[in-house]
């Protein structure tokens, strides 16, 4: 008895220490009365000192470890357990109400039965039916019950033999019948039966009904060791079986199971946050900074019984372990030793290392994250700056230098300005998507490429619209469309494709997204989404525009051959940006950075940069062969005949044309002529002609205003041109008489 007393005493003072539990941030869990003695320790202490007294402890239930010790996920785990017993109560119920003698007199009869739930389900300790006093013939108590033995043997007897369980110390049974009149107004069941009388004949269907209880009309104790019984720690789920007298059901017994503690798992994992106390939550000895606590079922009524597995961020040290965890009964060993003061790992060991930069889950310190290549990006980014820093300076210096200059005075020089300006843009992107992206590059990227795009190829493409309305005209009245209408048209153009980036920027502005790279490495990139697309739908359609403007022009002639570079540079960016929007899209997954890298740059050097080389090389060429011709000696070769040279002409206000056979004519002449379609008929032009030399032809000031006079009358068409053409060469070979056509090209000087 006083082994029972000690016991007792301990179990209270183990649960009012319980409730006073805290948890530290350290991972030690402690006990507010006792801070040294870890609650788990204490609990298993408890639970191993009643298994060593057991042969000393008295018959009952008394000994019990308390509320939160089992949680409702181990009630969970046996409810088909449970289930058994509910089933046998509602047979034993309809059993007693039917009252046949043979059956209900037999103590046989519920000792077999009570072995039969045991020996049918492995994960059964016991099984019993025990009944109130007085409710089983003439005994005072009686409750058939089974269970296992150490062996491995059932063992049935009658438990009232080694105690009272009617008393409060035996939850199991006085909880079930205090609550029993409660679930006597329960559910009834309505059925029919029909009576056999022989082997030939039965009686008609007559109805009947019982009483049913369920799962939530059952009761599971606290975890206790039942001495006497099962001698072991246990919990017992319960639930009433119903006695009929006087047309009303009344208490008479239980019909319950019972489980081995030692199969309810001990969760040391779970949060106190929890509705339901656990006494033994967040008491696992994970290192809290790195690793986790994930709880195994199956393992029963023992610390450990948990795993510390690698945080998100994290790796096993041991990369080529087939089990990269820490198995939670070496942590608690190895802790259990570090208290004690004896040698141990616990703070050298058990914990993960961290993955390397970017990395959400690694299982070893490989990167997760693509090393971008530095060498080649900075290469890409210095011929960039190379090429904006030296080439934009250069040839926007030339615009003003030879503004005045002929070439450059027929391209407009500020229409050439702004093509600078949108190339400079167009280079931008380059630079801006040399380091890692964010919001705010990928946005610039954005602005620079649909402004930069409006402006440079919006200037080509009014150029040649200017050239394609000019050509095309065969109204009487004048077309006059300058540089200030074509910059109104172009504010227009710049002006769309902004409202559409700034609506993008604000509405949804640019992300930046993690992807896959090779060999499954993340990157971060800008991502080409519908309002990508939609705005290279938007440069497509200015350009197919562009396309069919350079249709229309080309057959015009050109002094200086402008509208066929700019129909080159046309053709090119189209192809260029469909062949770069489309590869684009299929580089983003798998990404490469470099490769995205080094098209951007491509695609701005072939564009861009090929753009320019086609609009102001061949203006550069002519003004150096021009520089050049004026530092050499007068020759028989075809030369520009200077004011100086023929000072007879300047004062008889007359033009002097020299022509080498064989050679083309390009004169301010023909350039109204074929810009304009006016040309007079029987023009009377005077010729000097030379033997086998340079042609010298004059041109009167009145002849000249003559044509002008009379060419809005006499041209209709493009035929009408080209016999005009033919005419008026004819008339230069031939000193002023129509013979056969003959190529006239050269240059012009006025000395009016």
């Amino acid at each position: 008895m006083s082994g029972q007393i000690v016991l007792v005493s301990t179990a209270l003072l183990l649960l009012q220490s319980a409730s006073g539990a805290t948890v530290s941030d350290g991972g030690d869990h402690r006990n507010r009365s006792s801070p040294d003695v870890d609650i788990v320790d204490r609990f298993l202490h408890y639970v191993e000192e009643v298994e060593r007294n057991k042969h000393n402890c008295s018959a009952g239930t008394s000994l019990n470890l308390g509320e939160g010790v089992v949680l409702d996920y181990g009630r969970k785990r046996f409810r088909a357990q449970a289930l058994v017993a509910v089933n046998r109560a509602n047979f034993l119920t309809r059993l007693w109400k039917d009252n046949i003698p043979n059956i209900v007199d037999s103590e046989g009869f519920f000792f077999e039965a009570v072995r039969s739930m045991v020996e049918a389900d492995g994960a059964l300790f016991g099984a019993g039916n025990c009944y109130a006093e007085w409710e089983f013939r003439d005994h005072r108590l009686f409750c058939p019950y089974a269970h296992r033995t150490e062996d491995g043997m059932i063992n049935v007897k009658d438990l009232s033999v080694e105690y009272d369980y009617t008393g409060e110390e035996s939850e199991w049974f006085y909880e079930v019948r205090k609550n029993a009149m409660e679930r006597s107004r329960g559910n009834v069941t309505i059925g029919l039966f029909t009576q056999r009388y022989n082997a030939t004949a039965q009686g008609e269907p007559v109805e009947e009904s019982s009483l049913l209880v369920s799962y939530e009309d059952g009761h599971w104790s606290l975890p206790y060791f039942d001495c006497g019984g099962g001698n072991i720690w246990m919990m017992t789920f319960t639930v009433p079986v119903f006695g009929f007298k006087d047309d009303s059901y009344f208490f008479k017994a239980t019909s319950g199971i019972d489980i081995d503690l030692r199969q309810v798992d001990v969760n040391q994992c779970a949060n106190m946050s929890g509705e339901e106390r656990n006494v033994f939550a967040n008491s696992h000895k994970c290192k809290r900074d790195t690793t986790k606590c994930v709880p195994i079922s199956g393992l029963g009524f023992k610390v450990g019984s948990y795993r510390c597995e690698c945080k998100k961020g994290f790796y096993f040290p041991d990369t080529t372990s087939a089990t990269p965890y820490y198995n939670g009964t070496d942590v608690e060993q190895h802790y259990k030793r570090k208290k004690s003061g004896v040698t141990n790992d616990y703070d050298k060991s058990f914990s993960c290392l961290r993955c390397s930069p970017g990395c959400d889950e690694c299982i070893d310190d490989r990167p997760c994250i693509l090393e971008w290549d530095w060498t080649l990006r900075t290469g890409v980014l210095g011929a960039q700056l190379l090429i904006v820093g030296l080439i934009i300076p250069v040839l926007l210096t030339f615009t003003f230098k030879y503004a005045d200059v002929k070439v450059l005075k027929a391209a407009s020089p500020v229409l050439l300005r702004l093509v600078l300006l949108g190339a400079v843009l167009l280079y931008c992107p380059v630079l801006v998507a040399y380091s890692p992206p964010t919001v705010i590059t990928c946005t610039l990227k954005s602005w620079f490429r649909e402004v930069g795009f409006a402006v440079a190829y919006g200037a080509l493409l009014l150029k040649t619209w200017r050239i394609s309305v000019v050509f095309r005209v065969k109204s009487a009245a004048p077309v006059r469309i300058t540089d200030q209408d074509l910059m109104k048209y172009l504010l227009g153009i710049v002006l769309i494709f902004a409202a559409h980036v700034a609506v993008r920027t604000i509405v949804d502005p640019p992300r930046v997204v993690t992807s896959r790279a090779r060999g499954e490495l993340k990157t971060v990139q800008c991502p080409s989404d519908w309002w990508d697309h939609s705005a290279a739908i938007g440069e497509l359609l200015l350009l197919v525009w562009g396309i069919r403007l350079c249709w229309v022009v080309r057959k015009a002639p050109s002094e200086f051959n402008e509208s066929k570079f700019i129909t080159w540079a046309i053709y090119n960016e189209t192809l260029l940006s469909v062949f770069l929007n489309i590869a684009m899209i299929f580089l983003q997954d798998p990404a490469d950075p470099d490769v995205q890298y080094v098209l951007l740059f491509a695609h701005s050097q072939l564009t861009a940069t090929m753009m320019l080389g086609l609009l102001f090389g061949s203006k550069v060429y002519m003004i150096y062969k021009c520089k050049r011709s004026q530092d050499l000696p007068q020759t028989g070769t075809t030369t520009t005949t200077q004011a100086k040279s023929t000072p007879a002409s300047s004062a008889s206000g007359k033009f002097l044309l020299t022509k080498k056979p064989g050679q083309q004519l390009q004169t301010p002449i023909e350039d109204w002529i074929l810009a304009d379609s006016q040309i007079p008929l029987n023009t009377e032009l005077n010729s000097v002609t030379a033997d086998n030399g340079p042609v010298t032809v004059e041109v009167e000031v009145e002849q000249i205003e003559k044509l002008l006079q009379n060419v809005k009358e006499r041209c209709r068409s493009s035929q009408d041109k080209d016999d005009i053409l033919r005419k008026v060469e004819a008339m230069l070979d031939a000193g002023g008489s129509a013979q056969e056509p003959s190529h006239i090209n050269n240059g012009v000087q006025t000395t009016a």
